[in-house]
């Protein structure tokens, strides 16, 4: 990555106010973000975009979560992407579906949400 390129996210989540806030705190923070607020279209979408992260609300309606972070892990384009879980589930089962997924990490959505770019942060 060249010195002062911005850092890509794209957010994947249905909750409009919750994207919003994301969005806000992740610019402010310096990064560059592209949004979807639903799951039809993800894949063309990050191989379109080719964010370095990807926060992803696996509770969405509609969303096949399990075969879509398959089919990112699996792609040779995307074998650099960072997925961080992004939920209001709690955070053991968060931690299982990361360990099981090879996912790098989780942020609950009740975790105090001015934290998440420090928390994106870390994984660079």
């Amino acid at each position: 990555m060249m010195s002062g390129e911005k850092r890509k996210i794209m957010i994947l989540d249905d909750n409009i106010i919750s994207l919003m806030i994301a969005e806000e705190l992740l610019v402010s923070h310096g990064y560059d973000v592209v949004k979807m607020s639903a799951p039809h279209g993800c894949i063309a979408k990050l191989d379109y975009e080719m964010p370095d992260v990807l926060l992803i609300d696996i509770a969405m309606p509609r969303l096949a979560a399990d075969d879509l972070l398959e089919t990112i892990r699996d792609s040779a384009e995307h074998e650099d992407l960072i997925v961080v879980l992004y939920s209001d589930q709690d955070a053991d089962e968060l931690e299982k579906i990361c360990h099981a997924k090879d996912i790098n990490g989780y942020f609950c959505k009740s975790m105090d949400v001015t934290k998440l770019p420090e928390f994106i942060d870390r994984f660079f």
